[in-house]
């Protein structure tokens, strides 16, 4: 039986017990915290049904680092640990009678007769030996309880410390209403971030104390104060030193360049491809435009990707947008991908052997920011990458890749223009950077790759903490340690088809199925496999999202994910109706939007202004009508009905003399005809058989209503 081994400690119910003998049946133990503790029986069937029911379970040794380290004891303490020893040592031996209780009372007889002693003396001996552990050493006097420098000392009226020689005064002992001053001066002044030195904060103690130098003999008044040394020790005591950091400099700062850096990076690391940091860093130098070469476009976006076990540089990608997951996505997929074929874009020949990474790590590291969110949680389940992130304000865990952007750019500082020292932008008494740049993207990024695969194939790293596997003469060069650890070390670099990582690399978002096809940033997609399944039909209630991904640099082709029906992701491109986007990227997209809204915007500004301006005329025109109209309150509403046709017919004529298509200037002056000065012979008046009006024809015959 591997449990329950003699001098093991268990808790049981909320009480601590040691294993002090065993057989096949049963065991001897003693509880360690009685003070009148002896030696109990206990069958092992017991103890063993307890640990199966979890309700005992095996802790650590209370006493061992007490047994373990008994140095530095004095010879009074090892006179006492040498004479106890000499009474109980001929009989503990003697196992298991020691533990019965018969035996034991006539063994404890012999040794008090012997000695000179008395039975409580070895009681207490032998309670000490077995409660502790079973040592010699266990005998030692405990004095971790008989006070310390650090403990608090009666108070008297008698001043404690060394008298005073030169100082005036007799001085003050610190009485508990002192040390609470002292801790609201310690507390207020000096665990702040204001960083007010102990001096200070000791005066404010004074003056709290009532000490203020507009009194009268206050000078003799301070041969009795708290002395500032008192104050200090005091401070000392209070508060620790890593207490003082954090309160005053901060958690951040305390974290990042004061806490124990007890671990090692590569430690975590069994071999290449197991973990990978990645980090990004705004490049330290102003490029210009490819076309004209004359235009200054900014500074470039650095990411590095970096093998942990052997600081291999794994992966680069040079860019002008912000950190970002699109920019870590392109280093991402530079890890995966040949290299050579990467290279020989910016014109550089390598072969396979001096940068030979080629697939998908076991792990990555990287901070909060780009490896957070729904993209990362896609890449991570579809290519089974587990993606790792520092705590906030800790990018010293990436240490590795930290330094490396401090090697990069001091290889090239000294051959380029446009350089930036420092955090400003002018040289002191000189010209401005900016003006000074003369690379392009293009070029910065030929210098990175030359300058990644010198440091991958030549770096010396002497302070490299190796593994006790590693050869001594293995030269520790990120390349040769990445093919001994290919070679040596559990693989863990896993291939990857290129296509399927860059998809799932891409940024993911949903995409609407609607009738004219997917909907995803303002444009339509679709697809023959979709138009053949009958996505986009026409049924009223029919709706619904998938997932797919896209590549910012080009809006004419989004990529529908594999599930559980389609093995295989399904290109979708643009559809006529949004053909205004084809060459686009979408960030042109994005921008041709936002251009979009803003002129929407504007325009319905104008419309509302519009129509303020056409309420407000259609105002002043009622109002113009009403000041001309006559008041006709006083007539019948049977006269004012009366003869709306023939009224209607009169305004028709009149209207017709003020209308024609022909500009009033150019149009021939025709007097109307005095029809009412025509006298009728029959009394009636004829049928009408002029050509009828436009009007008429309109509104048809009035029917006098």
């Amino acid at each position: 039986m591997n449990m329950l081994l003699v001098n093991d400690v268990y808790e049981l119910f909320g009480q601590r017990y040691r294993i002090l003998w065993r057989d096949q049946k049963t065991a001897y133990w003693i509880d360690i915290d009685a003070d009148n503790a002896l030696p109990q029986l206990i069958e092992l069937s017991v103890l063993v049904e307890r640990l199966a029911d979890e309700v005992m379970r095996c802790i650590d040794d209370p006493f061992e680092p007490f047994i373990l380290n008994p140095t530095k004891q004095s010879q009074w303490a090892k006179d006492i640990q040498s004479k106890a020893w000499e009474m109980v040592e001929q009989h503990v031996a003697n196992e298991p009678a020691i533990y019965e209780r018969t035996p034991r009372g006539k063994m404890i007889q012999v040794m008090a007769q012997k000695h000179g002693t008395t039975k409580a003396l070895i009681y207490r001996k032998l309670r000490e030996y077995w409660q502790r552990g079973k040592s010699p050493n266990a005998l030692y006097p405990d004095t971790s309880n008989k006070g310390s420098p650090n403990k608090a000392k009666n108070i008297t009226d008698k001043k404690r410390g060394r008298p005073r020689k030169v100082a005036l005064g007799t001085g003050v002992n610190i009485t508990p209403e002192i040390e609470k001053v002292f801790r609201t001066v310690i507390k207020s002044h000096y665990q702040t971030e204001d960083e007010n030195t102990v001096r200070y904060v000791y005066r404010r103690a004074l003056f709290l104390l009532g000490f203020d130098s507009t009194r009268k003999n206050n000078e003799e008044q301070l041969a009795e104060a708290p002395t500032y040394e008192q104050f200090y020790y005091f401070l000392q005591k209070e508060i620790t030193d890593a207490e003082k950091i954090k309160k005053r400099l901060g958690e951040i700062v305390y974290q990042k360049d004061y806490r124990p850096v007890l671990g090692s990076s590569t430690a975590g690391a069994m071999g290449p491809g197991s973990l990978y940091q990645i980090d990004a860093t705004i490049g330290d130098v102003y490029l210009i435009d490819e076309e004209t070469r004359s235009v200054i476009v900014g500074r470039p976006v650095i990411y590095i990707v970096i093998d942990v076990f052997s600081r291999m540089i794994t992966g680069v990608h040079v860019g002008l947008e912000g950190p970002s997951w699109v920019s870590a996505m392109f280093a991402l997929a530079n890890t995966m991908f040949d290299k050579v074929r990467y290279c020989a874009s910016y014109g550089i020949t390598i072969s396979h052997d001096e940068w030979p990474v080629v697939g998908k790590p076991e792990a990555i590291l990287g901070d909060k920011g780009e490896l957070i969110g729904t993209t990362v949680e896609v890449l991570s389940e579809a290519l089974f990458i587990n993606i790792l992130n520092t705590p906030s304000f800790r990018a010293d865990w990436k240490g590795i890749v930290e330094q490396q952007f401090r090697t990069l750019q001091t290889n090239f500082k000294p051959f380029v223009e446009g350089y930036v020292e420092g955090t400003t932008i002018k040289k002191r008494g000189g010209s401005d950077y900016r003006l000074d740049a003369e690379l392009t993207l293009r070029d910065i990024t030929r210098i990175i790759i030359n300058c990644v695969i010198i440091y991958n194939t030549t770096h010396a790293m002497n302070y490299y903490d190796t593994d006790n596997d590693i050869p001594p003469d293995l030269p520790l060069i990120p390349l040769a340690l990445w093919n001994w650890g290919i070679q040596n070390r559990t693989g863990k670099l896993r291939g990857v088809n290129e296509e399927l990582a860059a998809v799932n690399l891409m940024p993911h978002k949903e995409a609407s199925i609607t009738e004219y096809g997917l909907y995803l940033f303002g444009c339509y997609y679709s697809a023959p496999i979709a138009i053949k399944e009958e996505w986009f039909v026409r049924i009223k209630g029919r709706s619904g999202k998938v997932l797919i991904a896209y590549d910012p640099h080009n809006a004419e082709t989004i990529y529908f994910r594999p599930n559980g029906k389609y093995d295989k992701f399904i290109p979708f491109e643009l559809t006529e109706r949004s053909r205004a986007f084809r060459g686009r990227t979408f960030w042109d997209v994005w921008r041709m939007q936002a251009g979009q809204t803003k002129t929407h915007a504007k325009s319905k500004l104008t419309k509302l202004n519009g129509e303020l301006a056409r309420d407000k005329k259609i105002e002043e025109i009622v109002e113009e009508a009403r000041s001309k109209n006559k008041n006709m309150s006083h007539l019948p509403k049977s006269q004012r009905t009366a003869n709306i046709r023939e009224n209607k017919k009169n305004e028709i004529d009149i209207n017709r003399a003020r209308s024609g298509l022909m500009p009033t200037k150019t149009r021939a002056e025709t007097k109307p005809v005095q029809k009412d000065n025509v006298v009728y012979l029959s009394g009636e008046k004829p049928q009408d058989y002029s050509v009828p009006s436009m009007l008429d024809t309109i509104y048809g015959e009035d029917d006098g209503n």
